[in-house]
């Protein structure tokens, strides 16, 4: 098979989300060649989230001032039983659009090359391409080359170091045998609100199984949603519409759909790094909240740290120094992202009871249960946890 077009790379990226800009930007400034691609025809577009950041990441990624659209003090939770509990939270609703490209335009002016409508399609295993094992050469254990499609044409990228950041069914993790099993299912409306907040809502109800309704405000709007876990095997959409309902009947938003989203978020927590000169970060690694869906913050975090290292690995011409992101990734996230697997499987086991109240005083971020004796957080953790 002749190659349409070649290219080549220090680092490939694949997935232009907060993980994949935030891997492109860190390893461009580093010095290295790289190249990002995005599947999407416009970066960050449709918006897939509840758009809140916590105010040390505005910092973190230098959010110029119209980016920050609403400014948050608090969150409000509200449990089964009726008990409300408010617990401060200080950060923003951004347009998450707009984030994501915030993050890509920075990469590009340290360097990276950006392609859009652009799709990584090479399967890792040579014996499934029936004979066209000419599409895939071994670089060290590792893979090399990667076919691309842009706008209806074929050509290659030769890479030294590939990141998959493709989001949480990653085709790149997929090439390494890396795969998320378990998922929240979420939808979202944007709708009217009657009166104006400063403060996110989170409720829990049974009829939303295993995940939980939420209210953001955007001015004189609001991202309201809900996530299911789809192991209980219900739909999301009939429990947005009764949560919406809800809201109504409270007087809480007016009965209008502005608009509508949804996606699948991973909650099963870390399903793998890297094999080879192979790397995967943000939801493609399974590296988000599994208790509260949040992903932004590590994945920018973790993106960071793969550029990086990547970087480093390409300059001082060592793939060895990949291992780096292993330990990384285990030093700085694993424990929290752990910690939370054990309390969605506590949280599983009492949902649709009368226990499930008491169950959230230890299972959920806005209770210092949820942290345990010897822990210092305390509910001050939530201002990272929520996005």
């Amino acid at each position: 098979m002749n190659k349409k077009a070649q290219d080549k790379c220090d680092i490939l990226i694949i997935g232009a989300g907060p993980a994949g800009s935030s891997a492109a930007l860190k390893a461009a400034q580093e010095g290295a060649k790289v190249i990002l691609i995005e599947q999407k025809k416009e970066i960050g577009v449709p918006v897939q989230c509840a758009e809140y950041i916590p105010v040390q990441l505005t910092t973190a990624v230098g959010l110029r001032d119209d980016l920050l659209v609403q400014e948050i003090h608090f969150m409000r939770t509200y449990l089964p039983n009726g008990e409300v509990k408010e617990t401060e939270s200080i950060g923003y609703i951004t347009d998450r659009d707009r984030f994501d490209q915030h993050l890509a335009e920075k990469a590009e002016e340290a360097g990276a090359v950006i392609r859009k409508d652009c799709k990584a399609e090479i399967p890792l295993n040579p014996p499934l391409l029936k004979g066209e094992i000419g599409r895939l050469k071994a670089w060290e254990g590792g893979l090399s080359d990667v076919e691309v499609i842009e706008g209806g044409k074929r050509y290659f990228i030769e890479a030294k170091i590939i990141i998959g950041a493709d989001g949480p069914r990653s085709t790149v993790g997929r090439w390494i045998g890396v795969e998320n099993k378990e998922f929240v299912s979420a939808k979202q409306y944007i709708m009217p609100l009657k009166f104006e907040m400063d403060y996110t809502e989170v409720y829990f109800r049974d009829y939303i199984k295993g995940g939980y309704g939420w209210v953001f405000p955007k001015g004189n709007k609001a991202n309201v949603g809900v996530g299911i876990d789809i192991s209980f095997g219900s739909e999301p959409s009939e429990a947005l519409d009764r949560f919406a309902d809800e809201l109504f009947k409270s007087g809480k938003i007016e009965k209008k759909i502005l608009n509508s989203t949804g996606g699948l978020i991973p909650v099963g927590g870390l399903v793998g790094t890297r094999k080879d000169n192979i790397l995967l970060c943000g939801d493609a690694a399974g590296q988000c909240n599994p208790i509260t869906g949040a992903g932004i913050s590590n994945a920018v975090l973790c993106g960071s740290l793969a550029g990086e290292i990547s970087a480093k690995a390409v300059i001082d011409d060592n793939l060895d120094i990949l291992s780096e992101y292993d330990e990384a990734v285990e030093e700085l996230v694993a424990h929290s992202i752990n910690h939370a697997v054990e309390k969605r499987r506590y949280l599983q086991q009492h949902w649709g009871r009368d226990t499930l109240s008491e169950a959230l005083k230890t299972c959920w971020i806005a209770f210092e249960g949820y942290y345990g004796e010897n822990n210092k957080h305390g509910g001050s953790e939530i201002e990272w946890e929520l996005q």
